[in-house]
């Protein structure tokens, strides 16, 4: 502790808070080889004897025997290094095999080493480790006669299954071999000679800990990989969120602390500094470092690492400050345009001084800080403020004031708190006014930060707890940047989106609770969102929140987190669109006080085809569709007898001939209704068929699939063949099929004929599928589709036919089989005109092979619809099936298809949204888009076989699928099962 004079001619004491160094890790090849003990600088109370650190401290520090005398906590239930590793990150776990959730496009793990690989490891070496421990406090508890023998042994091992595991890393990055680059200088600098077992005598248990913690620090330099620390999962934050957010690149962040001196990544942030003194002691690189540490691929992650920043250093060449020195740094700051400014420093005893109204009431300081937000760090003495503050609020700015937790999520001992002390106005303490109602915590305890010269290091305090708050409100202001002429409204967002911890509600320990940096990313309230769409003039209309409430996917009348991503889940991905939907969305504004900020919510989100998946029932599902799919599904030339016999390939049972008076050939058909999950099957459980067939006419009539009997190409007289997402032959008809069908064909010689026919389509979706069609009057309600079709088959030769043929469809609220929960989307319908050329072979020896291929053109009936489509569509689609009677015995049959289900392959949509057209001012408007849409070819191979057995009474039944999708999010799926019947 120091003093100095300051304002008023009073002594102050002030110093930087909680700079307590744990360890440092520097540079690869500056390894010390000196044992732990002061690591920086000649301020004392901040950077005395390590050993006082696990001893009675000064007030600054507290007595924390109790946390850092036993490092449990690292290797106990919470394990954030190693042990069940997904256990602590959740989902966004860094060392899973699919790295994007947490990284998002860093470069993760390199150096020939996984991100599983290196998760399994510390699983490992965590339990080993709680080995060594065991059998050295064994020895350690029996004092003078205890024998360190087992311990040294263990240890001897552990070095072993590293140099194992990381000894190519270490070569690669510093040329030497892991004990000369790594292991024995570390080992040396605890003092420790694992060939003489009484070297570990000389440890203390904190001193076994931070031995460990630094052995997993400086393996983790070699991983190629930025350091995932504790504190991340704790705030919810991930790089991929800082990504999303935009880096912080538009921010200035003000950095009011010692100089950075050593660390050149965060000097290429400050873009300009001041102050009275160059004096440094690495305090002010350990928490820019937290805030802009860049993302590199080695050292620590900042929170916003692109933000700029203005560094001011309050400290003359004696480590002293007074008021005087912080309002100068304050002013520079601001005037430099600071939005933020982080102040990790302040006066012992007391959560917040009185003072900070003295500074905040100065003219020229209020008048320059008025548009920024400043985060105060809270102070080590372990204190609850007692008394309250007067202050200024006509004059005095944003204030955050931040608190450290440790790793158990518990106030930390030497955290000073809020108590029940408010900030007076006129004497008044009023509502939202106390200190409490200010006061916000983080992680604050062994924080890996850097150590200003090169390397890392791990500190503790609540120095280290205040940058995580500042590197938030930067990601804030670069996504909206507006809010930095907002400073309240910044403050109401963060200490609003907190996560409550202690007793509930606002309480005197943890005041609003823990930072959440994802939570202040996204809205803090959905019922309060105001959602806009363009009216027929073009003008920003208002909608009312029952109507968004069923275009985003239902959300119940109470919005939680929980609820929203149910939604995401439960909503349509774009792998299931005919088109891409990326870079089309709609907007959602949340009110902030005098401003708003803006939510881009993609367009896929409300957008549902054909085939509904849900967050549970996905793979439930296509299983349950190729079930489907076989059941209906076996070649007409089977054999048949017995009690049981296969289906005809077009799903219908054999035609059972009907009398007639006229001479002519009439048969009636019948078969069970296939499932078209998604949908209700309303109306009768089978599909029927009437054919009257004369010398030259055969007229077909029916309900249920009519794709086939329109289409008419051998080997493709599946109804699945016509499925637009899973077959490839002409899905125009499939899209219309499962109504009423009719079909007329005349023979104009032996080898011509011609065909007109027509299907209708009339379903509506399961409102279980979606929460979103529990509400009426949506667009995705009802599908309803009709198509007519004009064809002309020519036969080559016996057993050879082309087939060339005209579809029209036309789809009432959709777009190829896609359609909206926002009934105004595709409110005038799409047409959609399409060319199908095919060929049906019969190959002998009851082979068959039928192919197809499709080109169409969809374009929009009339205007007014709010997706519009500006330049027509292109599409395709094709499939091969491969038909083989008697495979293996004459009783079984199999088929081998490979497809194209329908997407399309170019074209533009339109759509007009209400946005924010000014980033810098927030103002919002009409904005008319165009977006390019497209798709990666989808393809499909599937492989069906069917035998009947035990002497043609039942049936055995095997499946197999392959999908290769590369633009959706799962690019390859696989399914395989089968089925076996035992007629009775």
């Amino acid at each position: 502790m120091f003093k100095v004079k300051c304002l008023r001619g009073h002594t102050l004491r002030l110093v930087a808070l909680a700079s307590v160094s744990v360890f440092a890790l520097p540079a690869f090849a500056q390894v010390a080889q000196n044992p732990p003990a002061t690591t920086v600088g000649p301020v004392k109370p901040m950077y005395g004897n390590l050993r006082a650190f696990y001893g009675d401290l000064t007030p600054y520090y507290g007595n924390i025997r109790g946390f850092y005398g036993n490092l449990r906590p690292f290797y106990g239930n919470i394990r954030p290094f190693y042990g069940n590793i997904r256990a602590f990150w959740g989902d966004a776990n860094p060392f899973a095999a699919d790295l994007v959730p947490f990284w998002g496009k860093l470069r993760a793990f390199d150096n020939g080493l996984s991100a599983p690989t290196v998760g399994d490891y510390w699983t490992k070496a965590g339990g080993d480790w709680d080995g060594v421990e065991a059998s050295w406090t064994v020895a350690q508890t029996a004092g003078a006669s205890g024998d360190y023998s087992q311990a040294a042994a263990q240890l001897r091992s552990l070095v072993v299954s590293a140099e194992t595991f990381w000894g190519s890393a270490v070569q690669a990055k510093t040329g030497q071999s892991f004990q000369a680059g790594f292991a024995a200088p570390l080992l040396a600098k605890y003092g420790l000679d694992l060939n003489d077992p009484t070297s570990l005598s000389k440890l203390s248990q904190s001193d076994r800990s931070m031995f460990f913690l630094e052995w997993y620090d400086g393996l983790m330099n070699f991983t190629g990989t930025d350091h995932v620390d504790h504190w991340m999962k704790t705030v919810n934050w991930t790089p991929q969120l800082t990504q999303t957010q935009g880096y912080g690149a538009d921010t200035v962040i003000g950095l009011l602390d010692f100089t950075v001196a050593g660390d050149t990544v965060i000097q290429k942030n400050i873009v300009k500094y001041g102050g009275v003194s160059n004096f440094t002691n690495g305090h002010g690189a350990a928490v820019a470092s937290l805030m802009v540490g860049a993302h590199d691929g080695q050292g620590v992650m900042g929170i916003a690492p692109k933000a700029s920043v203005i560094a001011y250093n309050p400290f003359d060449a004696s480590g002293t400050a007074g008021w005087a020195d912080i309002s100068k740094g304050i002013v520079m700051l601001t005037q430099n345009r600071a939005s933020v400014i982080n102040m990790s420093l302040g006066v012992p005893g007391s959560t917040l001084d009185q003072g900070w109204n003295a500074v905040f009431s100065d003219p020229a300081v209020s008048a320059a800080a008025k548009n920024a937000v400043f985060v105060v760090a809270a102070g080590n003495d372990g204190v609850t403020q007692t008394a309250n503050i007067n202050w200024n609020f006509a004059t005095n700015p944003s204030l955050i004031v931040v608190g450290s937790i440790d790793l158990a999520g518990n106030i930390s001992n030497f955290s000073n708190t809020p108590g029940t002390a408010c900030l007076l106005d006129n004497s008044t303490c009023k509502p939202g006014d106390r200190l409490m109602d200010r006061f916000i915590v983080a992680p604050g305890e062994l924080m890996l930060v850097s150590d200003d010269k090169g390397g890392v290091t791990r500190m503790s305090g609540t120095s280290f707890a205040a940058p995580l708050v500042s590197g938030a409100i930067a990601l804030l202001q670069d996504r909206w940047p507006w809010l930095a002429n907002y400073p309240k409204e910044t403050t109401d967002i963060i200490l609003k989106s907190a996560k409550d911890l202690g007793a509930p509600g606002v309480d005197p320990v943890y005041g609003v609770g823990l930072l959440d940096v994802t939570a202040s990313q996204s809205p803090l309230d959905f019922n309060k969102l105001k959602w806009y769409q363009v009216d027929d003039k073009g003008k920003p209309k208002e909608q009312a929140l029952k109507d968004v409430i069923k275009t985003v996917g239902g959300l119940p009348t109470t919005l939680t987190e929980a609820s929203v991503s149910t939604v995401v889940s439960t909503s349509m991905s774009e792998q299931q669109l005919k088109f891409d939907a990326k870079g089309m969305y709609f907007y959602a504004f949340e009110p902030l006080g005098g401003t708003t900020r803006d939510f881009a919510i993609p367009l896929s989100s409300k957008l549902i085809g054909q085939n509904v998946i849900t967050a549970n029932g996905g793979q439930e599902q296509f299983q349950s569709y190729l079930l489907s799919r076989m059941n209906v599904w076996v070649a007409a030339q089977a054999a048949a007898g017995g009690k049981t016999k296969f289906a005809a390939a077009n799903g219908f049972v054999e035609d059972a001939p009907v009398p007639n008076s006229w001479g002519m050939s009439m048969t009636v058909s019948i078969a069970p209704r296939p499932a078209h999950y998604g949908f209700r099957q309303d109306g009768p459980d089978y599909q029927s068929r009437l054919k009257i067939a004369g010398e030259k006419v055969v007229s077909q009539f029916g309900f249920g699939d009519g794709a086939v009997a329109l289409a008419n190409v051998r080997g493709l007289n599946s109804a699945s063949d016509y499925d637009s997402d899973r077959g490839g032959a002409n899905p125009l008809l499939g899209l219309a099929s499962g109504g009423t069908f009719a079909n007329f064909a005349y023979a104009m010689n032996d080898k011509l004929q011609i065909s007109a026919g027509t299907t209708q389509r009339d379903v509506r979706r399961d409102r279980s599928d979606l929460p979103g069609l529990n509400f009426i009057d949506t667009g995705a309600e009802r599908y309803q589709a009709s198509a007519q079709h004009f064809g002309a088959d020519y036969a080559v030769r016996p057993g050879v036919n082309v087939v060339g043929s005209y579809t029209r469809l036309h789809e009432r609220s959709a777009l190829l089989g896609t359609q909206s929960l926002d009934a105004k989307d595709f409110r005038q319908g799409t047409t959609t005109d399409g060319l199908t050329l095919g060929v049906g072979a019969d190959l002998g020896h009851r082979t068959t092979l039928g192919i197809s291929g499709t080109v169409a053109r969809t374009r929009q009936i009339g205007g007014g619809q709010a997706i519009r489509i500006e330049d027509g569509l292109t599409s395709t689609a094709f499939e091969m099936a491969l038909t083989k009677v008697g495979f293996i015995g004459k009783n079984d049959v199999a088929r081998l298809t490979f497809s194209q289900p329908l997407f399309v392959n170019s074209g533009v949509l339109g759509t007009s949204t209400v946005q924010v057209i000014d980033r810098s001012t927030g103002a919002i408007g009409v904005v008319n888009n165009r977006i390019e849409v497209g798709q990666s070819r989808p393809l499909a191979g599937e492989l069906l076989y069917g035998r009947q057995i035990f002497q043609r009474t039942s049936d055995l039944s095997l499946f197999g699928r392959v999908e290769v999708n590369p633009g959706a999010v799962v690019t390859q799926t696989f399914m395989a099962g089968g089925r076996i019947r035992i007629g009775f």
